[in-house]
C-alpha cells in the first residue's frame, strides 16, 4: 500500500512538472518542492547508530514482522567491539551494536561482522530458524 502511494506521488510530481513547463505556471513549483521533500523523508533509510535506529532500519528494510521477531528473540545492546574478546560473558541470543560492527552470539557461536552485513546475517538466522521450527 505504501509503495503504491509513493508511486502515485511520483506520478503526480511528474505531471505537475510537465504542466508547469508547458503552461508556464510557476506557482506549481511550490507543491512540487513540498511533495518531493515529503517523498524524500518517507523513502529515506535510517543509518544504524543505536538500538532505536537499528529497529527503525529493520522495520524500513525488512518489515515490522522481522523487527518484532528480533525484539522477541534477541537482546540488542549498544556496546563496543572489545566484548567479542570475551564471548563467554555474553548471554545467548545477544546482538551488540558498536560503531562500525555488529557482534552476534547465537548459542556458542559468536560472529563479528560489519554493521549492515551483520543485520543481513541476523535476518538469515531468524529465517533459517523459522524454517527448521
Amino acid at each position: 500500500m505504501k509503495s503504491t502511494y509513493q508511486i502515485l506521488l511520483v506520478s503526480t510530481i511528474s505531471i505537475l512538472v510537465i504542466t508547469m513547463l508547458v503552461f508556464r505556471i510557476y506557482i506549481l513549483l511550490i507543491p512540487i518542492i513540498l511533495s518531493s521533500l515529503y517523498l524524500i523523508k518517507e523513502t529515506r533509510i535510517p543509518e544504524v547508530k543505536d538500538t532505536k535506529t537499528f529497529y527503525e532500519y529493520v522495520k524500513k528494510v525488512y518489515g515490522n514482522n522481522l523487527a518484532h521477531l528480533i525484539m522477541q528473540r534477541f537482546n540488542i545492546i549498544q556496546g563496543d567491539a572489545t566484548t567479542a574478546f570475551f564471548p563467554s560473558s555474553m548471554p545467548d541470543n545477544t546482538v551488540i551494536l558498536s560503531d562500525n560492527s555488529i557482534i552476534i552470539k547465537v548459542g556458542s557461536n559468536t560472529t563479528i561482522l560489519s554493521k549492515y552485513e551483520g543485520i543481513d546475517r541476523l535476518i538469515d538466522i531468524i529465517k533459517n530458524s523459522d524454517k527448521h521450527s
